[in-house]
C-alpha cells in the first residue's frame, strides 16, 4: 500500500513540474474559429448523425466547455471581440476619409454591418499584442473586419495571411459572396489563385506554418470557412442534399481540427501549445438540421441558440483532460488568456472586458459572477447569474432562468418585476458607456 502511495505521490511531483515548465516558457497559440458551427452540431456536445472524431478527442483530451457564448449572434462583431478583448461596439471604424470604391459599394450594400466595414486602427490588437511579446502571428482563413486595404490583417500585427478577406467565398472557385463577385483569396498582401477545396489549402496552410515556426513561440488564428454558407461539398459536381453537403462540411473541418492536432504531435509541440477550439456565432444550417441541439434560437438571435456555442480547450499537462466547465465565458475572454501567457502588460488606462480563463483551464477557479450583454441590431440581451433579459429597443421582452430551464420556454417577466428592472437598468448603462454601433 505504501509503494502505491509513493508512487502516485512520484506521479503528482512529476505532473506538476511538468505543468510549471509549460507554464514558465510562453506557449505555442493555435485558436482554431468554426463558421456558424451550432452548439449542438458535434458529436462531443451529443450530436448523433455528424462523425467528428478528431473533434471529440480533443474534447476527450481537454475541457469541453458547456455555457461558452459569442460576443455576437453574428460573425463579424464576434470577431472585433476577439481581436480586441472589448466589446465590439468600442471599436467599429468611424468613418474619416475617402476610401477605395469597391469598400464603399460594400459600405452601400450592407449599411448596417459596421464592423464590417473596418476595425479601427486606435484599438490595441492580439496579434499586434503577441507580435511585440516575441511570438510569429498567422491568420490562416477568413477575416471579415474591413473589405478595404487598409483593413488588411497585416495592418493589425499579422506576419502571414493565406485566405480570404470578405465573409465568404466560393469553396471552390474562392470568388467572393454577397455579390462582390471577384476573386478573394489572399497570400500576405497579394491576391492569388490557388485550385482547391477551401477547406482542405487552408489546412495546408496551417499545418505547414507550424512546421516553419516549430522552435519558436507562435500565434495561430486558424480562422475556417466551414460550415459557412455556400454549403458544398469537397466534389464540386455533388448532386447531395443541402442537408448532405453540411454534415460532409462539418466532418471535413473536423479532418482538419486532426490534422492540425497530429502536426503539433510530430513536431512534439503538444505540451507546449494551448489550443481552442470554438465558434463564431449560432448556426446558418439546411432546414432540418438539428444544429444548435436542444437550445432555441439561430444565428442572429438573441435567443441561447444564436451565441452559446462549442468551445474546447486542450494543453497537455497543463488542462486535466476528461474535464467540462460550466464557466459562462466569452469570446472576448481569449485576448486577457493570450496575453496573460505571453507575459504582457497591457497600458492601465486600456479597457479590457474579457477576462483570463486560464484560472478556469487549471481548474482553480471559476469567474467571480460578472454581467454579460449582447446586441444585434436593435435587439438585446443582458446575463447575470443564471438569468437572462431580453428585449427590443427600450423595451425589455423575455425574462428566463436557466436553472431549470435551459431552453427558455418560461417567460418570468411579469413574475419578478425587480429583476426585469435590475438587468434593464444594468444593460442601459451598458449602452450608454459603450454605444450602439
Amino acid at each position: 500500500m505504501m509503494k502505491k502511495l509513493l508512487i502516485h505521490a512520484c506521479a503528482v511531483v512529476i505532473g506538476t513540474c511538468a505543468m510549471a515548465r509549460a507554464l514558465e516558457s510562453k506557449p505555442n497559440i493555435v485558436l482554431i474559429l468554426a463558421d456558424d458551427l451550432g452548439y449542438g452540431s458535434l458529436g462531443c456536445y451529443g450530436n448523433t448523425t455528424v462523425k467528428t472524431p478528431h473533434i471529440d478527442r480533443l474534447a476527450k483530451d481537454g475541457m469541453r466547455f458547456t455555457d461558452f457564448h459569442s460576443n455576437g449572434a453574428m460573425c463579424t462583431p464576434t470577431r472585433a471581440a476577439l481581436m480586441t478583448g472589448r466589446y465590439q461596439q468600442r471599436c467599429a471604424w468611424v468613418p474619416d476619409e475617402e476610401l477605395s470604391l469597391v469598400f464603399r459599394e460594400q459600405r452601400r450594400k450592407n449599411p448596417v454591418q459596421r464592423w464590417a466595414w473596418g476595425l479601427s486602427s486606435q484599438e490595441i490588437t492580439l496579434p499586434s499584442v503577441l507580435c511585440n511579446a516575441g511570438y510569429r502571428t498567422a491568420l490562416i482563413g477568413k477575416w471579415h473586419l474591413g473589405y478595404d486595404r487598409k483593413f488588411h490583417p497585416m495592418n493589425y500585427g499579422f506576419d502571414e495571411f493565406r485566405g480570404f478577406i470578405g465573409g465568404n467565398v466560393d469553396y471552390h472557385t474562392h470568388i467572393a459572396g454577397y455579390g462582390m463577385k471577384e476573386l478573394d483569396w489572399w497570400h500576405n498582401r497579394e491576391i492569388r489563385k490557388e485550385d482547391g477545396y477551401s477547406t482542405d489549402l487552408l489546412t495546408k496552410h496551417a499545418c505547414e506554418f507550424i512546421k516553419q515556426n516549430k522552435t519558436k513561440p507562435f500565434f495561430l488564428y486558424f480562422s475556417h470557412a466551414a460550415p459557412h454558407y455556400p454549403w458544398q461539398s469537397r466534389d464540386a459536381t455533388s448532386k447531395l442534399s443541402s442537408n448532405e453537403k453540411y454534415r460532409e462540411m462539418i466532418a471535413v473541418l473536423d479532418e482538419s481540427v486532426g490534422a492540425v492536432m497530429e502536426s503539433l504531435r510530430e513536431h512534439r509541440l503538444d505540451s507546449k501549445t494551448l489550443v481552442l477550439f470554438c465558434s463564431d456565432n449560432g448556426p446558418q444550417a439546411p432546414k432540418g438540421f438539428a444544429a444548435h441541439g436542444s437550445l432555441t434560437g439561430k444565428k442572429g438571435d438573441m435567443q441561447e441558440g444564436g451565441h452559446r456555442v462549442p468551445m474546447i480547450a486542450h494543453w497537455l499537462g497543463v488542462i486535466p483532460a476528461q474535464t467540462t466547465s460550466d464557466a459562462v465565458a466569452m469570446t472576448m475572454d481569449f485576448f486577457p488568456t493570450f496575453s496573460r501567457l505571453a507575459g504582457v502588460t497591457l497600458p492601465q488606462n486600456h479597457k479590457i472586458d474579457g477576462a483570463d480563463l486560464m484560472p478556469v483551464f487549471q481548474r482553480k477557479q471559476s469567474f467571480a459572477d460578472r454581467t454579460l450583454h449582447w446586441r444585434h441590431g436593435d435587439a438585446w440581451a443582458v446575463r447575470q447569474g443564471s438569468w437572462k433579459l431580453m428585449g427590443q429597443g427600450s423595451q425589455a421582452k423575455t425574462l428566463v432562468d436557466f436553472t431549470n430551464d435551459p431552453k427558455e420556454t418560461i417567460n418570468h417577466l411579469r413574475e419578478h418585476p425587480d429583476r426585469v428592472s435590475s438587468l434593464l437598468k444594468l444593460h442601459e448603462q451598458w449602452v450608454a458607456e459603450v454605444g450602439t454601433r
